[in-house]
């Protein structure tokens, strides 16, 4: 027994070193891949200790692990901006990011580089109950999706009234382009607001900050100060078009049929803010799946209700799967075929946040098509293994399967069934 105790003390030793050698592997990656972190190292090294009527502090613990002060580790292996800055493709839960103070925003903050990175990204903010972010200005667009917490934006524009948007949880909105705005947190837990924006697109053109963040230039073709420009309300374009400059709750925003998807499709696409970027609520029922269709790059996909898997491959690749909930985030990869799956017993609702392609402000950029190759493959063409893996997924949950079974005809045997059970 005390041979075993000391061995298995020795390899706690080892991994503690190992981590403490590999700084380029942050926490979230640690999370998405194996569960854990060195923050989880911490916290059941001092869940031993108070199991033993030992007293330690956070801090102390935390330093045990990371080899130096938590906060001098940030510091030295953090970049950019003094915050973290993630590189994954999948999110788990939003919530689990861990942030740090950023001085441009002053409040916490990480910035979050899924696929393909070059033309949009992802940056997680948190504000303290009370507190209020720095009045901010920028020549890239960008959307505020509301994880959690309520609040206001105030959004000012040179010559104009100021405006304000009240939000709360799952609200979207989008500050016109190099409007100052401001946020400030009126409930008593921290909000958490995941921003996309095309700054990659935009700092790589410019190259140059000042430009970026202090250019007085006014946009009033998109925002002249209207009063209730951020009021509810919609306005029809067309088919599965609408325009709207502030949705209350992305969850209870209401969907039409979109057959061309997939069986218990739903969609709309918003037109906000005069943004080039686009945005689409999605929903598919219980019991279904979409059809696998692929797109460029940069679509951030984030779970609003439901559980469930989605399948990612390139042609000619073993399918990866990753698994979602509420409050998950992923993007898949610039040409990649990507396949979502309800295996809960509700529908199952996501808003993908992209780079281009706005209904009224066109912008074609990155890939959008694979010189006359398939961009979606449909039922009777997929491999039976789909609907089979589907179905015992839905079995395991207690969820009656109410897919339709085709009647295969050119099936794509080449895409192989995953090995492994997820990503």
């Amino acid at each position: 027994k005390k041979t075993q105790t000391e061995l298995e003390a020795a390899a706690f030793r080892r991994l503690v070193q190992h981590l403490r050698e590999r700084t380029d592997v942050q926490n979230i990656d640690l999370m998405n891949l194996a569960g854990f972190c060195r923050n989880c190292l911490s916290k059941w090294y001092r869940a031993a200790a108070e199991e033993r009527g030992m007293t330690l502090s956070d801090p102390a613990v935390r330093e045990l692990i990371y080899g130096m002060p938590y906060e001098a580790w940030k510091t030295k292996h953090q970049k950019g901006e003094g915050i973290p800055i993630y590189k994954a493709y999948h999110l788990d839960d939003m919530n689990d990011v861990e942030l740090a103070p950023w001085k441009r925003f002053g409040c916490d903050g990480a910035f979050v580089n899924l696929a393909d990175p070059f033309i949009t990204t992802s940056i997680i903010i948190e504000i303290a109950p009370g507190q209020k972010t720095n009045m901010v200005r920028h020549m890239f667009e960008s959307w505020c999706f509301v994880v959690k917490g309520s609040g206001e934006t105030l959004i000012e524009q040179p010559g104009h009234s100021p405006q304000t948007v009240r939000w709360g949880k799952r609200s979207l909105f989008g500050p016109p382009l190099n409007t100052s705005y401001q946020h400030t947190n009126t409930g008593s837990e921290p909000a958490r607001i995941l921003m996309v924006t095309n700054a990659p697109l935009t700092m790589n053109l410019y190259h140059n900050e000042k430009f970026v963040f202090e250019n007085p230039f006014v946009f009033e073709d998109r925002f002249a100060g209207e009063q209730g420009f951020f009021n509810e309300g919609i306005t029809k374009l067309g088919g599965r078009v609408v325009r709207t400059n502030f949705i209350p709750d992305t969850l209870e925003f209401k969907l039409i049929q979109w057959k061309d998807r997939g069986f218990g499709a739903k969609s709309f696409h918003m037109s906000m803010s005069g943004h080039t970027m686009a945005t689409h609520l999605s929903e598919f029922e219980v019991g279904t799946y979409k059809l696998a269709h692929r797109h460029g790059p940069s679509a951030h996909v984030i779970l609003l209700a439901g559980t469930g898997y989605s399948l990612l491959w390139k042609e000619g690749m073993e399918p990866v799967r990753v698994d979602w909930k509420e409050n998950s985030l992923f993007c898949p990869p610039e040409w990649t075929f990507h396949q979502h799956f309800n295996t809960g017993p509700e529908p199952a609702r996501y808003l993908a946040l992209r780079r281009g392609g706005s209904p009224e402000h066109p912008l074609r950029i990155g890939m959008t098509g694979g010189a006359g190759a398939p961009d979606q493959i449909e039922y009777p063409e997929e491999p039976r293994w789909i609907y089979e893996m589907y179905e015992e997924e839905l079995r395991k949950n207690g969820v009656r399967i109410r897919q339709p079974r085709q009647e295969y005809k050119n099936e794509r045997n080449t895409i192989v069934r995953p090995k492994t059970p997820s990503a």
